[in-house]
């Protein structure tokens, strides 16, 4: 694991930082829309008081904090990895260059120090479990790394119930924020409640006492998409089932769930495109209040001399 220099001095320094999955920028958009995604999320970040810190695979050697020319040389790239955990170390054996999921942002971030990480949307049950058992790894991370991910829900295609019964059954604590029900990805509300947050302090000093407690899952911090860019929930519903029956006969989440994305933004003439980046900029505003809580929440301890606080 690897630091830009920017990024090393902001953890030494105490400073807020979020980690931010890279598959938004190789195995979303095309180029140049993925990087213009990326620099925009990462201007609200700083905006929001933290600093970016892109994590990607670049010939085999895992960056912490890919910088504006790395990320525009992955964006042009042909034949980028879609990394999971399963797949890092032969990855960086073999030199490969490619995108972390939300579940391999997540775990890096933990590696790393860092206590926040942002996606675009998790993984989770998908709606034919029954037969192809394809549950998201995204689902396991969280059970088991002490990592708050700042996201807009669980993606719209997937079984939004089951993913979070799932994450029930791991003990990983679900937040909305500003919201009293769980995000709905495309859509504002699922039909799913959740406990409601309303700013960084509340979710900082609940995280610490989570994580006081010895309990050592990560947190889903779920941020709904604006209104005026959210979908009607028939109308994205339709897309989507239009969209899944295109997709059999391909095997495995990281198959299927780019050809489905793509299916949608076709269907939708690219309003889902625009969906999915005002959903992405929300949960980079809600991650970046989060990270500055939780740095002023460390340095307050600090200063106070109680380090377990």
């Amino acid at each position: 694991m690897e630091f830009s220099p920017r990024i090393q001095a902001a953890l030494e320094q105490g400073r807020a930082v979020v980690a931010v999955e890279s598959t938004l920028l190789t195995h979303g958009l095309s180029y140049p829309h993925a990087l213009d995604l990326v620099l925009e999320i990462e201007h609200h970040i700083r905006a929001g008081g933290a600093e970016p810190a892109l994590v990607a695979l670049s010939e085999g050697k895992l960056i912490v904090g890919l910088e504006r020319a790395e990320q525009e040389r992955l964006a042009k790239a042909e034949g980028n990895v879609k990394l999971t955990t399963a797949d890092l170390g032969a990855a960086m054996v073999r030199g490969y260059s490619g995108g972390t999921t939300a579940a391999t942002t997540a775990w890096a971030a933990h590696k790393a120090g860092i206590r926040v990480a942002l996606a675009g949307g998790l993984g989770g049950v998908h709606r034919d479990v029954g037969d192809t058992w394809d549950i998201s790894g995204d689902l396991t991370i969280m059970g088991s790394t002490p990592v708050i991910m700042a996201c807009g829900g669980i993606k719209t295609f997937l079984d939004i119930g089951k993913s979070l019964e799932a994450l029930e059954t791991l003990g990983v604590p679900v937040w909305s924020y500003k919201n009293e029900r769980f995000p709905g990805y495309f859509v504002h509300d699922s039909d799913y409640p959740a406990l409601r947050v309303d700013n960084g302090e509340e979710i900082a000093a609940m995280a610490a006492a989570h994580w006081g407690l010895g309990l050592r899952t990560g947190i889903v911090l779920g941020a709904s998409i604006p209104h005026a860019s959210a979908f009607d929930k028939d109308e994205i519903e339709a897309v989507i089932k239009r969209a899944l029956d295109g997709a059999k006969g391909f095997s495995g989440g990281k198959g299927v769930t780019p050809h489905i994305i793509r299916a949608i933004e076709s269907f939708t003439e690219g309003r889902s495109a625009a969906a999915n980046r005002a959903l992405i900029v929300e949960a980079a505003c809600a991650a970046a209040e989060t990270a500055a809580a939780l740095a002023r929440q460390a340095a307050s301890c600090a200063r106070s001399g109680n380090m377990q606080c």
